[in-house]
């Protein structure tokens, strides 16, 4: 039972991300997912829809709400209040670097409880001035969760960004998590973002 909890799991982890700004300091951000959420083994969705402010300099905060359920049956449902504060920092001309600190208030089927991640992230800036222009990046995400007074998860992502059309850019990235808590222990994913900015 041990040896096959710990064997690594294997998913795609699909997404779409849309963004308007309806003002000149706000953006709308509207996330559908299915990927790294999951509390067990049940395969489980994700409708989140977040309102950003964006005229503070090097910073931008972010509050939200998220909805995660199993597409299955009715085993697990999630609501999550979300906060965020982001900084970005341009070390070198060819670097950004993003330090995201997430608070989000959960309720697991109806059980409150909460969780912390923060996640520093280093992208290299492409400098083609034609073609797809890929930008790689490499993340490193720790998450606090409540309910074990502990870091639960630990979350790797080695990939890369490239503005594909007008309003389009593609993220495919290489995913891992190694989880404390619940399972599946392991999880390699590969991650196919499309993002929509409007």
């Amino acid at each position: 039972m041990t040896a096959h909890a710990q064997t690594p799991v294997t998913e795609l982890w699909p997404e779409l991300d849309a963004s308007w700004q309806p003002a000149r300091h706000q953006r709308t951000f509207l996330e559908l997912s299915d990927k790294s959420e999951r509390e067990g083994p049940t395969h489980q969705a994700s409708v989140g829809l977040y309102q950003d402010y964006t005229s503070l300099p090097l910073f931008y905060v972010r509050l939200g709400y998220r909805e995660t359920f199993s597409v299955r049956d009715a085993s697990y449902r999630e609501s999550r209040i979300v906060t965020e504060g982001t900084i970005a920092v341009r070390p070198t001309r060819l670097l950004r670097v993003h330090n995201r600190t997430r608070t989000e208030f959960r309720f697991i089927n109806k059980v409150y409880s909460y969780r912390v991640r923060d996640r520093v992230q280093i992208q290299a800036q492409s400098q083609a001035s034609k073609g797809l222009r890929p930008s790689p990046y490499l993340s490193i995400e720790p998450f606090y969760d409540s309910r074990y007074n502990t870091i639960a998860r630990m979350e790797y992502r080695l990939g890369a960004e490239a503005r594909v059309a007008k309003p389009v850019t593609l993220d495919l990235y290489y995913g891992r998590q190694n989880n404390t808590r619940g399972t599946p222990t392991n999880i390699n994913a590969l991650g196919i973002v499309s993002k929509l900015v409007f």
